[in-house]
C-alpha cells in the first residue's frame, strides 16, 4: 500500500526529468521550482515571491556593509550563505548601479569640477571606459596585498578575496549614496556641504576597512593598525600609479 502511494506521489521534473516527490519545492537535480504556472495568478504569485526574496536579500546583504564591517565575510566563511547575495554578484550589482548613476549625474550636471581641469571628452572617456576596468584590476591586487599581510595565518586566497569583494562593494555602496546626496546639494548649489560630505564618506571608508580587518582576522589593535597603514600605503600607491598610466594613455 505504501509503495503504491509513493509511486502516485512521484512526478518527473519537466526541465530535466528527475523523479520528484510532491513535497519538493525545487528539483534537487536542476534547481527549477516545482510550482506550476497554470494561470495568471500563479505566474504573478511566483514572480512576487522571487522578487521579494531577492529584495530581502539585498537589504540583508547591504545593511552589514555599513553597520557591521567584516560580518558578511565571516558569515560566508561560516557557511551561512543562503540569506545573502553571493559576494561576486553583490560586487557586480553595486558596481553597475554606481557607474550608471555616475554617468547619469555627469550628464545631468552641466558644468562639473572636472571641466575646470581638463576637457569634457577626456573625463567622459576616463569615467565611462577606464574607471570600471580599473576597479576590476584593483580588486585582486587588494586581495593579494591582504594575503601577504596575513600570510602567517596560513589561509587560502579565498578569505582574502571575499574580504576584498565585500570592502569594494562597500566602496561602491558609499559611492552610490554620495552621488545621490551630491545631486541634491549640487542642485541647491551647496558646494561646501557637498565637499564636506565627500570628506566624511572618505573617512568612514577608512574606519570601515580598519574595523573589518579587526573583525575578520582577529588580531590585536596594534597589529591591525600597522597592517592597515601598510595596506593603505601599498594600495594607494598602486592606485595612483595605475590611474596615472591610464590618464596618460587616455590623453595620448
Amino acid at each position: 500500500m505504501s509503495n503504491k502511494k509513493n509511486k502516485v506521489e512521484a512526478v518527473n521534473c519537466p526541465n530535466c526529468g528527475y523523479v520528484l516527490n510532491l513535497q519538493y519545492q525545487f528539483c534537487p537535480s536542476c534547481g527549477q521550482s516545482t510550482q506550476k504556472e497554470e494561470d495568471v495568478k500563479s505566474l504573478v504569485s511566483h514572480f512576487l515571491n522571487d522578487y521579494f526574496t531577492f529584495d530581502s536579500k539585498i537589504i540583508r546583504s547591504i545593511k552589514p556593509l555599513i553597520i557591521s564591517p567584516g560580518m558578511l565575510t565571516l558569515e560566508y566563511l561560516a557557511g551561512k550563505r543562503i540569506q545573502y547575495i553571493p559576494p561576486l554578484r553583490l560586487f557586480i550589482f553595486l558596481s553597475i548601479i554606481f557607474f550608471l548613476l555616475l554617468e547619469w549625474f555627469n550628464s545631468e550636471s552641466g558644468s562639473r569640477i572636472e571641466d575646470e581641469l581638463l576637457d569634457d571628452t577626456f573625463w567622459n572617456t576616463f569615467f565611462a571606459s577606464w574607471l570600471p576596468k580599473l576597479f576590476f584590476i584593483l580588486l585582486p591586487i587588494f586581495a593579494l596585498i591582504v594575503a601577504r599581510l596575513y600570510k602567517k595565518q596560513k589561509r587560502s586566497l579565498l578569505p582574502h578575496f571575499l574580504f576584498a569583494l565585500h570592502y569594494h562593494s562597500t566602496i561602491f555602496l558609499i559611492g552610490i549614496l554620495y552621488i545621490l546626496a551630491s545631486w541634491v546639494f549640487y542642485s541647491l548649489n551647496w558646494i561646501v556641504v557637498n565637499q564636506s560630505i565627500l570628506l566624511v564618506f572618505a573617512v568612514y571608508l577608512l574606519f570601515n576597512l580598519g574595523f573589518a580587518m579587526k573583525k575578520v582576522y582577529q588580531e590585536s589593535f596594534k597589529k591591525t593598525l600597522i597592517k592597515f597603514i601598510l595596506l593603505m600605503f601599498s594600495y594607494q600607491l598602486i592606485l595612483i600609479t595605475l590611474t596615472l598610466v591610464l590618464l596618460i594613455f587616455t590623453i595620448v
